[in-house]
């Protein structure tokens, strides 16, 4: 079976993990990652294609551009209706419910739509995202959950927390809170400053460490957080080789979103055995135990994220730890690639191409 993964990103290792997982697990399958999709790309690969799995459709069509999106959009949805028409298997994985900030809403919604239509199966991370994909978009056939995979590996981290908190500068008494990842505004982060700001410990630091998407919000936060020298900004592209420093220097993730579906920075954070404090919507209602694995709070309760904070102070974070290692062992891809081949393996079969 020829498998080809469609993914514009390149930061998050995701769709590698997902393609060297599968292409170990079974000798039938032969799967590669491809970065562009198009009608003339399809018309190319149809004869050597048996399925294609699609992650992120919209960045294949969203451009600065509205005329070249729509031209993109066309194009990537002709393809689409070229691969159905050649055999070809579609599956497609729901990383996002509400997309974050499109810049083209409408093309980004009609193209959800067709895919949804046109897809022989679509995977979700989750059974609450199962079940808002059926609010949202009325899709309840043909949907599998497989959790989200680990990043236990992908990154290097060979790294004490010693070291860590002299390169960033952290006391080693301190309590450092972590926030990481893309500064983007539906991440919340002004919220957390504001919290944070609230918190009466001397002993508390918050990092937050990440490029902004927009250097106007960068400086918008900076603007709240530079009353606090609590706070330290990291604002800045973070490569793959310092993430190790932050995990490993900080005692508590925060993840204090607006809104979410699948949240990969929760899963790298429990990659590094770290415990996360989030709000209780999305995906954190599936992974995260309350207590256990990090702290739950209310979104719609104004000091909720501030009491969250307190309690994490006192909180026993070496359980809570050991706790999300138990549990990150459990999103292992070599076990879940095993039901993702199953999954592959009935689409192709049912009344497309024959495999191999």
């Amino acid at each position: 079976m020829r498998i080809v993964y469609l993914s514009k990103v390149k930061r998050n290792p995701y769709v590698s993990l997902l393609c060297d997982a599968v292409n170990r697990a079974d000798d039938g399958c032969c799967a590669e990652i491809a970065d562009h999709f198009s009608l003339g790309w399809m018309w190319r690969q149809r004869a050597r294609v048996d399925l294609l799995h699609i992650h992120w459709l919209e960045l294949f069509f969203v451009y600065p551009s509205a005329l070249q999106s729509v031209k993109r959009w066309l194009s990537v949805m002709l393809g689409l209706l070229l691969a159905r028409g050649s055999g070809v298997a579609l599956v497609y994985t729901v990383h996002n419910i509400w997309h974050h900030e499109s810049k083209r809403p409408l093309l980004v919604a009609l193209g959800n739509r067709v895919l949804l239509l046109l897809a022989d199966l679509v995977h979700v991370h989750d059974e609450g995202t199962a079940k808002a994909l059926e609010g949202r978009w009325g899709r309840s056939r043909d949907v599998v959950v497989i959790p989200h995979g680990s990043y236990v590996g992908a990154y290097p981290d060979g790294i004490s927390r010693q070291q860590a908190r002299q390169a960033l500068g952290v006391p080693p008494e301190a309590f450092c809170f972590l926030s990481l990842g893309r500064v983007r505004p539906y991440k919340g982060l002004e919220d957390l400053v504001s919290a944070f700001g609230r918190l009466d410990d001397a002993e508390a630091v918050l990092v937050i460490a990440g490029e902004p998407q927009e250097p106007h919000f960068g400086e918008t936060l900076r603007a709240a957080a530079d009353c606090d020298p609590r706070i330290r900004l990291h604002l800045g592209f973070v490569a793959e080789d310092d993430l190790q420093r932050y995990f490993r220097a900080c005692d508590v993730c925060v993840l204090p979103y607006r809104h979410v579906t699948t949240s990969g920075a929760a899963i790298l954070a429990f990659s590094f055995g770290t415990p996360v404090i989030a709000p209780e919507i999305g995906s954190f209602r599936q992974l995260v135990d309350d207590g256990c694995h990090g702290i739950l709070y209310c979104p719609d309760d104004d000091g909720a994220l501030l009491r969250a904070l307190s309690v994490a102070r006192v909180s026993p974070v070496d359980q809570m730890r050991s706790a999300v290692q138990a549990r990150v062992r459990t999103l292992d891809w070599s076990d879940l690639s095993a039901s993702f081949v199953a999954g592959y393996r009935q689409v192709a079969s049912c009344n497309h191409k024959p495999s191999g």
